[in-house]
């Protein structure tokens, strides 16, 4: 596909074929995705690749009782549907430390707080990657969905992929073929988004 059609044609994907994902496929994604940008070309992320169904239950049935324990309510599909995907990426963020963050925790350390959590160039670096991920599976024939929900249970589904801090989990995307395909859901016009500073 054009690059132009990939970003407009691009949606959530939350549901998905039984059939399963060749491991060589998701790796390419991983590969291609690995050009994404990050401050001081960090490259600050891993990927976990899950395929093991038994593990995926597990994540589950943790956003579940979390879910249920902090708002007294069955968690809505939204968080929990990742396990039906036949690959669930786990993203992970490495520690980023810019050169700038030494200067400014010795010099200004409110500025130095604003950086690291706020602007978070770290995060960022993160963000972009899974971003690719996204663009290149489509472009690949898959669906795919950025999740932060089930991160409610985010020590718990650390504990189980065994990620250490100063690792931090960000993201879970569920893959796969994608089961039927409804319109994208509609976006601003350009005109409210911008503002032209002459």
């Amino acid at each position: 596909m054009d690059i132009i059609e990939v970003v407009k044609t691009r949606k959530s994907i939350r549901k998905f074929e039984r059939e399963d994902v060749d491991l060589n496929q998701i790796k390419k994604i991983i590969e291609i995705s690995i050009n994404s940008p990050s401050g001081g070309n960090a490259q600050n992320w891993f990927t976990y690749i899950i395929k093991n169904k038994d593990i995926l239950s597990r994540m589950r049935n943790e956003v579940e009782t979390v879910y249920k324990k902090v708002t007294g309510k069955d968690a809505p599909g939204v968080y929990a549907f990742f396990n039906e995907a036949p690959v669930v990426l786990a993203v992970v963020q490495k520690p980023y430390i810019g050169s700038l963050d030494y200067v400014l925790e010795k010099a200004d350390k409110n500025r130095n707080y604003d950086r690291k959590f706020i602007i978070n160039p770290g995060l960022q670096g993160v963000s972009s990657f899974i971003t690719h991920i996204l663009l290149v599976a489509h472009n690949e024939g898959l669906g795919a969905c950025w999740m932060t929900g089930p991160l409610i249970a985010k020590p718990e589904i650390e504990n189980i992929l065994e990620i250490k801090s100063p690792n931090n989990l960000v993201a879970l995307i569920p893959i796969g073929k994608p089961l039927g395909r409804r319109s994208k859901s509609s976006r601003m016009d350009v005109a409210e988004v911008i503002r032209i500073i002459r």
